[in-house]
């Protein structure tokens, strides 16, 4: 039974494969994971190829796994989703980030499973943010703009590793290493909403 992922973006599509090969020992090809570039993105005219790789991945007898940002309100997103799926007859399960009930997306994830010791970094971020909500600029009449929850993530690794090109680039998206446990905890409690909705596939 074929098992295609429908996701958003690049950082998805990396922390699943890593997610996947860790806790299940099992590797996906390139094309079993499946990016739309987001919610908007499938709504649009320019989402008719994800409507026509779900088609076809159910006609052979394959199941479809959409895993998407939940963002500002877990159950608008479940609502908005569902009426789609039903307006195009498809058939597939859903799963939000970051835990399938809470509003969030996949960098809530990763602030939640940092290697514990690192929390010194995200601590120092913190008081960051709040400097900058909390600092005026003569002549200027909108606060400051905390940075996006992508540049916190981006900003975590930077910390902890070189500064070479080459270590630079482990910071990008695609180059991350999940499974890296100095960085990350692929067994915290947190993914246990993800492991659940996973592990059926995978035993």
């Amino acid at each position: 039974m074929a098992i295609k992922f429908f996701v958003e973006g690049i950082a998805d599509d990396k922390f699943l494969r890593d997610y996947i090969s860790q806790k299940y020992n099992a590797t996906l090809a390139k094309e079993d994971i499946i990016k739309s570039e987001g919610w908007t993105n499938i709504r649009s005219e320019n989402g008719e190829f994800i409507i026509n790789a779900m088609q076809k991945n159910s006609d052979n007898n394959g199941t479809n796994l959409l895993i998407f940002d939940a963002d500002t309100s877990f159950s608008e997103r479940l609502t908005e989703i569902n009426e789609w799926k039903t307006q195009h007859n498809l058939e597939f399960e859903i799963f939000l980030w970051p835990n399938n009930q809470e509003s969030g997306d996949l960098e809530t994830v990763l602030e939640n499973i940092i290697n514990p010791n690192n929390r010194p970094v995200f601590d120092c971020w913190d008081r960051y943010e709040s400097c900058l909500q909390s600092t005026t600029i003569q002549g200027r009449s909108t606060p400051l703009t905390t940075p996006a929850k992508k540049t916190k993530i981006y900003g975590y690794l930077e910390a902890l590793l070189g500064e070479s090109k080459a270590q630079k680039k482990k910071i990008k998206e695609p180059n991350r290493d999940y499974r890296l446990s100095e960085h990350w905890d692929l067994n915290s409690e947190y993914l246990d909403a993800l492991d659940g909705f996973l592990r059926p596939y995978y035993q």
